[in-house]
């Protein structure tokens, strides 16, 4: 995307508010980019798990300050567990402190944004806590809203207690949902996978996951629109 003065790119913004996520570092700018340039005047609210706190390399609030600017229409909440991250990051951004696994924690969140339009998990990067979020926070996105889960290189590093074989289980659990989601829709339609029940009640991935895409550092999953 060609830079104007009034519309800087994504990558622009991250390189100014120096996030880790721009190119001089895990390039995540260049897929968000992709995925959300699209969205830039629809999305009215964001919700990203992970401010950076003390032992944050980074600046810390530095991806708030990114996204406010970049969907200038989104109020943007930042939750983390670290107090000394709470800051003033500029207009439409709310700051929550709190463990991204207490409910209070993410119900609080949820209600400082109009709509729950993306939720971005930049948290802890332990399997077992990245995991529970999604499993609570799923159901407040928005139909069509998107899930992001950050640095999944870190499934399977020591450091955070990960086993791998957590997350790949959870993408699997993931797929096959998307799989009975297409198989009942099509049954629906006088296919003929005569072994779905007709009394069949799906749950609530296998109703509203619409897609899973796997990028280099990044999982992006979607909720169907209706």
């Amino acid at each position: 995307m060609q830079n104007t003065e009034s519309n800087p790119t994504l990558d622009e913004l991250a390189i100014m508010f120096g996030t880790d996520k721009s190119s001089r570092h895990h390039n995540y700018t260049r897929i968000y980019e992709d995925e959300f340039s699209g969205l830039r005047q629809k999305t009215r609210g964001l919700i990203e798990i992970g401010i950076g706190g003390q032992t944050y390399k980074g600046t810390a609030g530095s991806s708030l300050r990114m996204w406010s600017k970049y969907f200038a229409n989104a109020h943007v909440v930042g939750v983390d567990v670290d107090p000394t991250t709470e800051a003033d990051y500029g207009e439409r951004v709310h700051v929550v402190i709190g463990d991204q696994t207490h409910r209070s924690t993410l119900d609080k969140a949820v209600t400082l944004v109009p709509s729950v339009d993306i939720i971005i998990d930049d948290g802890s990067h332990q399997n077992n806590l990245t995991i529970a979020t999604f499993e609570y926070l799923f159901q407040y996105l928005r139909p069509g809203g998107v899930y992001v889960i950050e640095d999944t290189l870190c499934s399977g590093e020591r450091q955070f207690n990960n086993v791998r074989g957590e997350m790949e289980n959870f993408v699997m659990s993931i797929v096959r949902n998307i799989e009975t989601n297409g198989r009942v829709l099509t049954k629906r339609n006088s296919s003929d996978f005569k072994k779905i029940d007709p009394d069949f009640v799906m749950n609530i991935y296998e109703k509203w996951v619409d897609s899973l895409t796997i990028y280099r550092g990044l999982y992006f999953i979607k909720k169907r629109s209706r």
